[in-house]
């Protein structure tokens, strides 16, 4: 039984931290460590050609420079392959999962002939063109007979099946972090910062966090109630309710035939796994919180709360990537910054008028 809260920092070791990254890992360790919780590291490798050992050593190094501390030990993605395919088979064993064997090129080609016609195909909430789902009508006998001559395939969510065995309403809680007298929340204290900051020592130009970025959809299902908020030991605030629309996202890859796992799959049963209370990330996953409900649901594994905080943009105005190398950990360290100035520089210290 889960007796204290537990936290979880999840980066890719794809390239390097940036000011993005530091800013999530530090508000998971500040929140674990005001209510007597455990943070967790875990490293989201599954994309093997992409993921370094070098990345993976740089990650440590940024964290520990940074002053965030975890529990070991760390959950490698792809040390558990086998556990992500089991629940991969669980879903075709009860028919919610497909294999689609059409290109990125036949899905072009689909969607511009339907278009042409005046039909406004569907996007997902990132704006990419719903799969066309045409290899649901194959039987099961040429399904296994394209599988057997080699043709590439992603096993993807029916999603019209899956929303069959929710029988109502999916939803999730969105917890209200450390409400002041004010009405704000921490991570709206954290993150609101009039004027950027100096920028790094060498940089063309500084990060800033959006003061007007609480773009979250708006809330409904029952009245936007308040429920009690899970965290305690001085973090207040409450939970509200966010239906979720996993529909939007339509038939989202679950797996590829390389790979048994995917983002949507692989992090909903390790937080499942670890015993999650609280996933701390970034506004950009909003919306697909939806498809982790319903994976959760289906796959029968507990909803942890959602807290998705404010994002740290780019001089342009765009959420930091890690192509924006003036803005990665490492280089500020190099370049003389220090991790105060870095806290300094995602807005965290002045808010909390300490070093988390």
């Amino acid at each position: 039984m889960v007796t204290r809260p537990v936290f979880r920092f999840a980066p890719s070791p794809n390239g390097a931290l940036h000011l993005g990254h530091a800013y999530s890992a530090l508000l998971n360790r500040h929140l674990a460590e005001r209510v007597g919780g455990r943070l967790l590291l875990r490293l989201e490798d599954i994309d093997t050609a992409r993921c370094t050992p070098e990345f993976e050593a740089g990650i440590f190094r940024d964290l520990e420079w940074l002053g965030v501390r975890w529990e070991e030990p760390v959950r490698r993605q792809s040390e558990h392959f086998a556990t992500y395919a089991e629940s991969l088979r669980q879903l075709e064993r009860e028919g919610l999962v497909y294999p689609a064997f059409m290109s990125r090129g036949e899905m072009r080609a689909h969607i511009v002939e339907r278009e042409a016609r005046g039909e406004n195909w569907p996007r997902d909430p990132d704006g990419v063109p719903l799969y066309p789902g045409l290899d649901k009508a194959l039987s099961r006998r040429k399904r296994e007979a394209r599988i057997a001559e080699g043709r590439p395939f992603a096993w993807r969510l029916d999603m019209v099946a899956a929303l069959g065995r929710v029988g109502g309403s999916l939803a999730w809680e969105e917890i209200s972090t450390g409400e002041t007298g004010q009405g704000q929340t921490l991570d709206a204290l954290l993150s609101d910062t009039p004027t950027p900051n100096p920028s790094p020592q060498g940089g063309g130009g500084h990060p800033r966090v959006d003061a007007d970025q609480d773009r979250r959809p708006s809330v409904t299902g029952e009245a936007g109630a308040k429920s009690p908020s899970p965290l305690r030991g001085g973090v207040r605030g409450g939970g509200t309710r966010i239906d979720a629309d996993p529909a939007a996202w339509g038939d989202v890859v679950l797996a590829r035939r390389g790979v048994p796992t995917s983002y949507h799959l692989s992090v909903v049963v390790d937080d499942a796994l670890q015993d999650v209370t609280h996933v701390v990330r970034g506004l950009d996953l909003f919306a697909a919180t939806a498809v982790h409900r319903l994976l959760q649901h289906l796959l029968g594994l507990p909803a942890p709360a959602y807290y998705h905080h404010r994002l740290i943009l780019g001089p342009d105005g765009r959420k930091l990537s890690k192509s924006f190398g003036d803005t990665g950990i490492a280089a500020l360290r190099e370049a003389g910054e220090t991790p105060e100035s870095v806290r300094r520089m995602v807005g965290f210290e002045a808010a909390t008028n300490r070093a988390p």
